[in-house]
């Protein structure tokens, strides 16, 4: 057998392996591509790597294009909403007045902060850390929990909400990797799909109130010890809630609005908005205005800062926009070399279309772990993974196979979330750390159980939809199996 059109993602994963930098690995991994496509004349590869396919997959695919301008946009929008101290105003009213459990109410506090800062996850890290740091301190809480409630939070929830910096990447990677199905391909329709075949995703949520709740704190967490208390709440700007509050309304509004304003055809539905090439469209859209109204709440004594909060925004994703940028390249590729064919012939037999999410949950999770990164473990897996669906349930129902691409689709960024949650090499893990006040190696050995435990139930919900079981059914029975676990521990404090 030729095991050529596996040496790309070989190329890879090695790669990133040795250097930990997924940019400059999956980028060598399309050049190998266009050798082996082109041959081994230079100026043919090197032509073909961007006439083929770089220039193809910016310039001919909106959503492509839309997914560069949107995660720039929001990049800019969550630093603005972190400059202009909202969410340090929130905080402090949440803890305003006595309790009989003030850690409780302060990390819950915290949890509920960093759902509502759904739109980035290094943001999201980085915001809570500065603000509650202090407050943790003060409380007695280990900067390690700290640490691990907002580390779980953040990749997770931009992992499955729509308006984030994760979303035009998502939309765009489910898009190219199903390209040339043969069939019209909804990328919005199936994220939302995927959602309860999430489960890794949905059950860190889940796990983060059921630990605050019961004060789990197993093994290594149980011997992390409370900082002292540094007085630096003074160093952090401090405004008015609602100047954060404001541009989050606007854009939780703005932008499911835009998509169904912007729905094309005679029919005028939700479902049909959503399943409308505007969407890309309505997208940028309403992230230009959400911007310009995060600027429009700065604080006007310190205005003159935002342009350059900006551009710090949106120049921090640029090392994640050019991980997209060659995941988009090396799927191209992928279709060309025949890869998902490759690993339909090897697999085909040995997998049903049910256990490929299963497989690729775990194939995943090792990945991420290994590699530090989720963006481009689901870059390099989506374009093979979808694929490799499509070839092996040949034959079956439509029906069947759409659910499957659905599951799989979950199984991709959930592995990909595990890695951002507990592996040295990421930067989720480091900056939570941080943030947070603790070192690295600290917070991953501290996050490392709550994270397995999570994949272990997980897995056993794929391992449930092997059966038939539909998605979201299997994510309920591990969900209500992981709170009666954590729910009978004895209590840590």
């Amino acid at each position: 057998m030729d095991f050529v059109p596996l040496i790309p993602p070989l190329v890879a994963l090695t790669l990133i392996l040795i250097t930990r930098q997924a940019a400059l690995s999956l980028f060598c991994a399309a050049v190998s591509g266009a050798f082996l496509l082109a041959g081994p004349n230079p100026v043919l590869a090197i032509r073909a790597l961007f006439e083929d396919h770089l220039f193809p997959a910016i310039g001919e695919s909106t959503w492509n294009l839309s997914a560069i301008i949107f995660t720039l946009t929001l990049g800019a929008f969550a630093t603005l909403l972190e400059k202009g101290g909202g969410f340090t105003a929130i905080l402090q009213k949440m803890l305003a007045g006595r309790s009989k459990a003030p850690e409780k109410k302060l990390m819950f506090g915290v949890y509920g902060l960093g759902l509502m800062c759904f739109f980035d996850g290094l943001a999201n890290a980085v915001l809570l850390g500065r603000v509650a740091r202090p407050l943790a301190d003060s409380l007695r809480v280990s900067r390690q929990f700290l640490a691990y409630v907002i580390d779980s939070t953040s990749a997770t929830v931009a992992c499955v909400a729509f308006i984030s910096t994760w979303i035009a990447t998502q939309l765009s990677i489910i898009q190219s990797s199903l390209k040339d199905v043969g069939f019209e391909v909804n990328p919005a329709a199936l994220f939302f799909q995927s959602i309860p075949s999430n489960p890794y995703c949905l059950l860190s949520l889940l796990l983060v109130p059921l630990a605050i709740f019961k004060a789990w704190q197993p093994g290594p967490m149980r011997n992390a010890l409370p900082a002292p208390v540094e007085d630096d709440l003074k160093d952090l700007p401090v405004s008015s809630a609602r100047l954060a509050l404001i541009p989050l309304a606007v854009l939780v509004i703005t932008l499911p609005t835009f998509i169904y304003l912007w729905q094309t055809g005679s029919e005028v539905s939700w479902q049909n908005a959503f399943t409308s090439p505007g969407v890309p469209y309505a997208m940028v859209a309403a992230g230009f205005v959400a911007l310009a109204s995060a600027y429009l709440c700065f604080p006007k004594d310190r205005r003159s800062a935002a342009p350059a909060h900006m551009l710090e925004g949106a120049a921090a994703l640029i090392p994640a926009l050019i991980i997209l940028i060659c995941a988009w390249i090396l799927g191209s590729m992928f279709k060309e070399l025949g890869t998902a064919q490759m690993l339909s012939e090897l697999l085909g037999d040995k997998l049903t279309i049910l256990q490929i999410p299963l497989a690729i949950f775990l194939l995943g999770a090792v990945m991420s772990f290994l590699t530090g990164t989720s963006w481009g473990t689901f870059g390099l897996l989506m374009p093979i993974a979808l694929p490799l669906v499509i070839d092996v349930g040949q034959g079956l129902p439509p029906a069947e196979v759409m659910s499957a691409i659905s599951m799989t689709i979950g199984a991709v960024f959930g592995g990909a979330v595990f890695g951002d949650h507990c592996s040295p090499f990421s930067d989720t893990t480091i900056v939570s750390a941080l943030a947070s006040g603790c070192t690295p190696t600290s917070h991953v050995s501290t996050q490392l159980p709550y994270a397995l435990t999570t994949a272990a139930a997980a897995a056993g919900a794929y391992g449930l939809m092997t059966t038939g079981i539909p998605g979201w059914m299997a994510t309920l029975v591990a969900a209500i199996s992981l709170a009666g676990f954590v729910l009978t521990r004895k209590v840590s404090l």
